[in-house]
This record gives C-alpha cells, sequence and structure tokens, in this order.
C-alpha cells in the first residue's frame, strides 16, 4: 500500500518548501507543478494554457451548476470535450495523482488531492494543511517575489481566495477547515524545518 502524504496550503505559508523536505528526508517523489505538466500530456492540452487555470475553478455558470460531479469519471466522462478547461485540467489531473499513488509512496502539494484519494483502497493517506497570518504570508511573499508589502498582502489575499474556491467548489468541503486534515500546522510558530519534521515523526509513528 502507497503512503500518500497530501499538503494543502495557504499562499506563502510555505508549503511546497514543507513538502519538498519531508519528500527528500522519506526518500519518496514530490509533485506539485509538475502535476501541470503530466496533466498536459494525458490530456492533450499545452502545458501553457493549463498553467493560466491551474488551481483555478471554472467560472461557467452551466458547469457550477453540476458541482463538479462529474469530475471523477476521468477523462472518458460525458461531455468531457465540452467542459472548460479549468474542469479538464482537474479531471487530467486526478488521473495522473491516481496513477502516481498506485505506483507508490509519494508527496503531493495542492489540486484536491486528499479529495481525489480518499476513497481508494491502495493508498495510505495523511492530509497535511499549512497556515499563518496574513502578515507573515506576505512577508515572505516579499521576499520571494520582490514585491512592495500592499502588493504582496494582496497576492496572498487573492490566491487564498482562488484555492479556496477551488477547493470547495470541486470537492464540495471547506478548504482549510480542520476536521479535513490529519494535522495542521503553523510555519509562522514553528518554521518549515520543524513543521516539516513533525510529519517526518508523525509518518515514523504511522508506520510502526
Amino acid at each position: 500500500m502507497s503512503l500518500v502524504i497530501t499538503i494543502g496550503r495557504q499562499f506563502g505559508s510555505g508549503g511546497r518548501d514543507v513538502g519538498e523536505k519531508v519528500a527528500s528526508a522519506l526518500g519518496i517523489p514530490f509533485y506539485d507543478k509538475e502535476l501541470v505538466e503530466m496533466a498536459a500530456q494525458k490530456s492533450d492540452i499545452s502545458k501553457e494554457a493549463l498553467k493560466e487555470v491551474d488551481e483555478r475553478a471554472t467560472s461557467s455558470f452551466l458547469y457550477s451548476l453540476a458541482g463538479g460531479n462529474y469530475s471523477m469519471h476521468g477523462i472518458n466522462a460525458p461531455l468531457y470535450y465540452e467542459m472548460p478547461i479549468n474542469d479538464k485540467l482537474f479531471i487530467a489531473q486526478a488521473d495522473v495523482i491516481k496513477n502516481l499513488a498506485k505506483q507508490g509512496s509519494c508527496v503531493i502539494v495542492g489540486r484536491c488531492a486528499d479529495y481525489v484519494l480518499e476513497n481508494e483502497d491502495y493508498v495510505d493517506l495523511l492530509n497535511i494543511f499549512i497556515y499563518g497570518s496574513v502578515d507573515y504570508r506576505a512577508r515572505r511573499v516579499m521576499n520571494a517575489l520582490n514585491l512592495p508589502q500592499s502588493k504582496a498582502r494582496d497576492r496572498v489575499v487573492k490566491t487564498d481566495k482562488q484555492r479556496r474556491t477551488y477547493y470547495d467548489y470541486y470537492t464540495s468541503r471547506d478548504w482549510g477547515v480542520m476536521s479535513n486534515y490529519d494535522l495542521c500546522l503553523n510555519t509562522e510558530n514553528i518554521g518549515i524545518d520543524n513543521a516539516a519534521q513533525m510529519i517526518i515523526k508523525y509518518v515514523e509513528t504511522k508506520l510502526k
């Protein structure tokens, strides 16, 4: 059975950094933006087009009425070729995520991976959420992207909203709600290295 660690994260919280450290320590693959390239190959849609809609829900009123319920039927789902590109990306990524989980243990960041894999009997799933205050995350974004404080804060708030809308739309659950995860870690208080170490210790305890 594969151990798959999924990481949901607020923008600027260091979720990707935490995931990379955990994957490296455990000696397992790490997937984040790589999922877009894999989905592009699977769906035969250009990587550039898919990057524009990555982790963004469709704005189509018609498909919003469907609540995303068709999304778990894969690229052979009815009406697949009529769907908005956002939905095609989600479906292709879901197929990629399932295939990666079948191949072995890994760490996956975002893309509703916790939801995609929750009913798969070949997976031992560990769902993590990484968060921090807006001010803390804005400071990190300022340094990483060389943005003024006001723009960094706007980027944090806007991206969080996009991720929340994406997750809530495709899963019909609430993004960032503690009960949806096994472990929620505030990197502002404990730091990225300690957050990674806590996940590793959790995994070691879980596997005993």
